[in-house]
């Protein structure tokens, strides 16, 4: 047996254990029944700049390629549209995020080339690292049953640069102000990327990382960016893939009121103590007298779905009715058929994506 950790099951257990405890697919694994939610655009974006960027369609015209873009978006609204009521109508609320996704997408496609100093190799792809135990060189963490412990999350981007350097790329829509530059440097997510992605992928080391932030009303602002030049003109797909290191200033940021790019040099040093934390982070969520409190704060308790039970358990009462009826196991996740990094795709793949269903 394989026990997974999840990037949201670390974030989950740092921020509030009992709330993570409750949600966790290795826990209780516990949804709220009544909890609706909205289409996020932000995951929508995502799911249009994975075909943006598929490595086979790289070279292509991009007057070819933002139809599909366009598609990728609307199949990712409508889906979760009908996830969310079960009817993919043409509503309201799904005409408007798709008309705000598109102008996204446009204005986005006007300012990329022009900081697209990359080759993409990978796109949405999912990873699983085993995770070295510091304590015994040479062995992976195992829980107190025995099972191998692996980190999974999805990359959103894997690029080459004209160095032969590596680079692991997040895609964030910002709504309020742009990330801080100390909290890039702390972000955890993607400096775990970096140290992983070579235990799944060996030989293959990440110089660095690279936040690709776009304003949620970038398509209301002039982006002040110069006609984007043919991507066929400036960078060629590369056929080959090999290991390079480059030196270079630590942070790098660019961009207008809309866009901005954000290159961050991670270290060896810095790589390895993010293994090792990952490793303590661990080793305490499957111990054995792991400890589970509520870590109460506001900005915490106020988007959480599991207050009620929270409250209930705080005094002391028996929370067991309370989850037997406001909550449901979850069910597994569903597998997306063709979608890009579903599936270990070659990493010369240079030949047409597959045939999308309308």
């Amino acid at each position: 047996m394989t026990y997974r950790i999840h990037a949201s099951d670390r974030t989950a257990f740092k921020r509030c254990r009992r709330e993570w405890d409750l949600s966790s697919r290795n826990r209780q694994n516990l949804e709220p029944i009544s909890d609706p939610g909205s289409i996020d655009l932000n995951q929508a974006v995502r799911d249009a700049l994975a075909v943006y960027y598929f490595p086979g369609m790289w070279e292509w015209d991009r007057s070819i390629v933002a139809p599909l873009v366009h598609q990728a978006l609307d199949r990712s609204v409508r889906a979760q549209a009908k996830a969310l009521s079960g009817d993919p109508a043409d509503d309201q609320a799904v005409q408007e995020t798709l008309d705000r996704g598109r102008a996204l997408l446009d204005a986005y496609a006007a300012w990329a080339p022009t900081v697209d100093q990359f080759t993409p190799i990978r796109v949405d792809t999912d990873f699983e690292a085993n995770i070295p135990d510091p304590a015994t060189p040479g062995t992976n963490l195992v829980t107190p049953d025995g099972d191998e412990i692996r980190y999974c999350d999805r990359v959103d981007l894997l690029a080459i640069d004209s160095d032969d350097a590596y680079w692991v790329v997040q895609h964030r829509l910002v709504t309020d102000d742009w990330a801080d530059h100390d909290a890039l440097q702390l972000d955890e997510r993607s400096i775990a990327w970096s140290w992983a992605w070579p235990q799944f992928y060996l030989g293959m080391q990440i110089t660095g990382t690279i936040y690709n932030e776009i304003r949620a009303d970038a398509s209301g602002m002039d982006a002040n960016a110069p006609q984007p030049a043919r991507h066929q003109q400036v960078h060629h797909r590369r056929m080959y893939a090999r290991t390079g290191t480059v030196s270079g200033e630590r942070l790098h940021a660019e961009g207008t009121d809309a866009f901005r790019r954000t290159l961050i040099r991670r270290s060896e040093a810095e790589l390895a103590a993010a293994g090792a934390d990952l490793a303590a982070e661990v080793s305490a969520a499957t111990s054995t007298d792991l400890k589970v409190y509520p870590s109460p704060e506001p900005s915490v308790c106020a988007r959480c779905s599991y207050r009620a039970p929270c409250l209930l358990l705080n005094r002391g009462d028996d929370a067991t009715g309370e989850l037997s009826t406001s909550y449901r196991h979850r069910p597994p996740e569903p597998i997306q058929e063709g979608r890009l990094g579903g599936v270990t795709w070659s990493m010369n793949r240079g030949a047409a994506p597959p045939r999308w269903p309308s």
